[in-house]
């Protein structure tokens, strides 16, 4: 059957659907969370507001909240990338260079973090979280991975030898990952914030924790 005018008239006034860019999400999740970013590292954690962080943002309530729910949410979204990365950097280095050099990245990771001047943040950050259920959960969880991955790491170290074979290997974890965050706090407690000198620092520990025992 012939296609007349008529039907050649409807179907090119038919609308042509807007294809959704599939980037956007994450840009504007990246816009929010720098924003976020910006402003609890001017007022603090719990002194920000999602009112500032939209103004920061130059975005809507309602976009805002399109993405996170609260600031517990965004601060979650934040250590989850930044742990992410750091995470993956320690499992290359543990593989190519071994346990000290990929532990010593991880804890310049932490460090480096201070000497931009997130020391009062990320202090902040944790006090919230003893308070704050909600804003403790996704952040041990974030944790309670990375934990896992320094267990497997340093039982690979053991099985070539490399540290002490009596170590418990998930006390060990817990214990390098508490000589980071005291070394990075207390430093920036005394105004040291010298990456150099905190990973000097780290090191001479880690050296000595997980030297082989006579």
């Amino acid at each position: 059957m012939q296609r007349g005018p008529a039907s050649g008239l409807f179907f090119e006034a038919l609308p042509v659907a807007r294809l959704a860019d599939p980037l956007l999400a994450e840009r504007r999740r990246r816009q929010i969370m720098d924003a976020a970013i910006a402003c609890f590292r001017r007022r603090g954690f719990h002194q920000a507001t999602m009112q500032e962080i939209c103004a920061e943002a130059d975005i809507s309530a309602g976009a805002l909240y399109r993405y996170f729910a609260s600031k517990a949410d965004i601060i979650a979204a934040i250590a989850e990338e930044h742990r992410g990365e750091s995470d993956d950097a320690f499992l290359r280095a543990a593989e190519k260079e071994g346990i000290i050099p990929a532990l010593c990245l991880a804890a310049r990771n932490f460090f480096d973090k201070f000497a931009i001047g997130d020391g009062a943040l990320i202090a902040d950050i944790f006090a919230e979280a003893i308070r704050d259920d909600a804003i403790a959960a996704p952040l041990r969880a974030i944790d309670a991975r990375s934990v896992t991955l320094f267990v497997q790491a340093l039982r690979a170290a053991q099985a070539r030898r490399e540290i002490d074979v009596t170590l418990n290997a998930e006390d060990a974890a817990e214990t390098l990952f508490a000589a980071i965050e005291g070394i990075g706090l207390r430093r920036a407690f005394l105004r040291d914030t010298n990456p150099d000198a905190a990973v000097a620092q780290f090191r001479a520990f880690a050296e000595r924790y997980l030297s082989h025992r006579p």
